[in-house]
């Protein structure tokens, strides 16, 4: 049973029976990637439309429409137990803007001086919102359990802002969150302790910002980034990740790869791949400035093999990196069940106890 954390009294019941497709899009590498052991399995019928299988629709000059009722989101949250949350302008001009996740915590003030978290959600790139309702309680969660100030980047999508777009606006939100420009951040958050996180395709973003930070780190000072955690980062290349699964369809899959990567890149590059090409240079800066980097994840997602595979690269080339991987469920997992996410919490604390100590 999958246990959601959402603000139902924030929701309208058309916009209920359309979080049952947002929990079911978040099943969608699970469906699709999963290791098939069902061999007789019905084959995938010849006659099939990625699109209409995603509710988003093609449109002549390579954008698309996501069909609004399959999408809904939440307003921020000003009386929730577990986080106060608000909407700030990140780029008027690109439309990107964060939202802001304070802890509720006893007192007559909130605690100051907490460690900030700036995460990027997932979508497979070209859908989704941190103010998808799945995504909006797990960050109240993750600002409460884990005490830290969150700034979730509602970045741009792709196809209209094809890659490397989104690694730009979270970029940006980094420079945004060095420069205090938002009074909460200000107030109560300490900028000296900062960590890149990041679910499925917001796992891939936080690893890809946090290397081009990595060529930043003085430009970005009082900001110093302690290191990155990826939740099921989507990260692929070449084919091989789905091989073994014979009843995929891979015109999903395919469509992804040409709706995400700049147009004419090849799948097997840097964006998707962090082994290629042996790696980022990047990486031994990684070493010498002490980030660690947290990786989570469990083999019930057709994606954990290359996840499983980027760790142990990452190990072999000397980052401080740590996992925690689980038997079975899903991907998505941890951003919509709550006791899934209660153990992503514990494994991120203590990876950076140092810096999530109260």
């Amino acid at each position: 049973m999958i246990i959601c954390c959402i603000r139902f009294s924030s929701i309208s019941l058309s916009q209920m029976e359309s979080m049952k497709y947002l929990t079911k899009l978040f099943f969608f590498f699970f469906v699709l990637l999963a290791t098939s052991q069902h061999v007789h399995a019905q084959r995938i019928p010849t006659v099939f439309d990625p699109y209409a299988f995603l509710h988003i629709i093609p449109n002549p000059d390579g954008s698309i429409t996501r069909i609004k009722e399959f999408f809904p989101t939440v307003p921020p949250n000003t009386s929730s137990s577990l986080a106060f949350s608000r909407d700030v302008p990140l780029n008027p001009e690109k439309k990107t803007w964060v939202r802001v996740y304070l802890p509720n915590k006893p007192g007559p003030e909130p605690v100051t001086n907490l460690p900030v978290v700036v995460f990027a959600h997932g979508g497979q790139f070209i859908l989704l919102s941190t103010a998808t309702p799945q995504f909006d309680s797990f960050l109240s969660n993750t600002a409460s359990h884990l005490n830290v100030l969150v700034v979730s980047v509602d970045y741009r999508l792709a196809p209209e802002h094809r890659l490397p777009a989104a690694y730009d606006d979270v970029l940006e939100a980094l420079y945004w969150v060095k420069d205090k420009k938002d009074e909460w951040v200000a107030k109560y958050g300490d900028v000296s302790r900062c960590i890149i996180m990041g679910e499925s395709a917001g796992g891939n973003i936080a690893y890809n910002v946090g290397l081009r930070a990595l060529g930043q780190v003085n430009k970005l000072k009082p900001l110093v980034i302690r290191g990155l955690v990826l939740v099921q980062p989507f990260f692929g290349g070449a084919n091989q990740v789905f091989v073994k699964t014979g009843n995929v369809p891979l015109e999903v899959i395919e469509l992804l790869w040409r709706l995400t990567l700049p147009l004419g890149a090849n799948k097997n590059n840097p964006y998707f791949n962090p082994m290629f090409g042996g790696g980022s240079s990047n990486l031994e800066m990684i070493k010498d400035l002490g980030w660690r980097v947290a990786i989570a994840g469990c083999d019930g997602d057709g994606l954990f093999e290359r996840q499983a595979e980027v760790f142990g690269f990452l190990k072999k080339r000397g980052v401080d990196a740590s996992s925690y991987f689980s038997n079975g469920y899903y991907h998505g997992v941890f951003v919509n069940n709550i006791f899934a996410s209660q153990k992503l919490f514990e494994f991120v604390r203590s990876v950076f106890s140092s810096e999530l100590a109260y």
